[in-house]
């Protein structure tokens, strides 16, 4: 239910909870470490993996009746269940559920629960700020600040599965997924192994250059490659992404193909429609001649811009945005627009923790 005190963007605190105690998080300890936790309570070391599936699956700790009170209390005096904290909420009436997190060095991100179609997601920061400055996208506003540690990714989750289900993770929050590719890696061997979300439920996006699109392969793990291209113009794409004036939008799908070949699995390729500049009849002809040989591989995934304020840009009227679909699927492209969820939440990537921080609200 909208809170009638938080106006159209409903935002609002969240009741206060004290921060975590200083100890290690107990999902940045290595699944050993906690082992050696329980055997030294005199449990089966079983009850780690429990433990830690407790809190992924969305709880603040690990109930009763699942692990027992005394091996609790000894992996409690060990580890802090969660070194994160929901500081803030901002939830729509279509579903979306935006959650400010704050860190326990008391930097702030934003996670979002996305409601789907029978699989709800989670769309999550990899890092604190971003570094692409997108010219369209406010996570860039206050630069990047540090990357996020595997653990922070994965508190995300539960905390958003504290909201309901997660059945699919999208690595297409604040920040470039690419520059914090340890931790990427981690949590997604995490979410997999231990959260029950398999390679065609994870999903990561990059804005690139190819040559981070190859790191991504080099991983050496299966899940869904979103190409943020936005444009099929170099000079367009330079002009919305001026970190990657240089890259060739041929030479970073080419990259892509290369990903496909490795893994089997065709990508997305993500358009941002922005009003008389990427959703105009011109553009879109430029994007079908790149994607036409690619069409067994490639599939297309239109966003309608979500305004933000002090952005020069325009949202696409409805009937542009129905030609631009209609033009890639009569060449055989498959296309979709996606849903645009949030706007009355500050659901766009990095709005709501823009808003916070003009606020001084740190």
């Amino acid at each position: 239910m909208r809170d009638s005190t938080c106006g159209s963007a409903c935002t609002r605190l969240v009741a206060p909870t004290s921060m975590p105690p200083n100890l290690p998080a107990l999902l940045a300890a290595s699944l050993s470490e906690v082992e050696a936790v329980a055997r030294a309570a005199g449990y089966s070391p079983h009850y780690a993996r429990v433990a830690r599936r407790e809190v992924l699956s969305g709880r603040p700790k690990p109930r009763a009746d699942v692990v027992p009170a005394r091996l609790a209390e000894a992996l409690g005096e060990a580890f802090a269940w969660r070194s994160s904290t929901v500081e803030r909420a901002a939830d729509d009436d279509d579903g979306a559920q935006k959650r400010l997190v704050r860190l326990s060095d008391g930097e702030v991100v934003e996670a979002v629960r996305l409601p789907g179609t029978g699989t709800p997601s989670a769309c999550l920061s990899t890092q604190v700020g971003c570094a692409m400055a997108c010219r369209f996208c406010a996570s860039g506003l206050d630069k990047v600040r540090r990357n996020l540690g595997a653990h922070e990714l994965l508190e995300q989750v539960s905390h958003l599965r504290e909201l309901g289900p997660v059945r699919r993770a999208v690595f297409m929050g604040s920040g470039e997924p690419t520059q914090n590719l340890t931790a990427l890696a981690a949590a997604m061997d995490v979410l997999r192994d231990e959260a029950e979300l398999g390679p065609r439920h994870l999903l990561v996006s990059t804005v690139g250059p190819p040559s981070a699109v190859d790191r991504l392969t080099a991983l050496g793990r299966r899940f869904t490659l979103a190409l943020s291209l936005h444009a099929a113009d170099a000079a367009t794409r330079a002009s919305l992404i001026p970190t990657q004036a240089r890259v060739v939008p041929e030479e970073l799908l080419a990259a892509a193909d290369r990903y496909w070949e490795a893994t089997g699995r065709a990508y997305q390729v993500e358009v941002v429609l922005l009003g008389g500049l990427t959703d105009t009849p011109e553009a879109i002809s430029a994007l079908v001649d790149l994607l036409s040989p690619r069409r067994a591989r490639a599939h297309v995934s239109l966003i309608a811009w979500n305004p933000v304020p002090g952005m020069a840009f325009a949202r696409p009227d409805a009937a542009a945005v129905a030609s631009a679909l209609s033009a890639l699927r009569a060449h055989g492209i498959s296309a979709r627009l996606r849903a645009t969820v949030g706007g009355a939440a500050d659901a766009a990537c990095g709005q709501l923790r823009a808003r916070v921080l003009a606020d001084g609200a740190r």
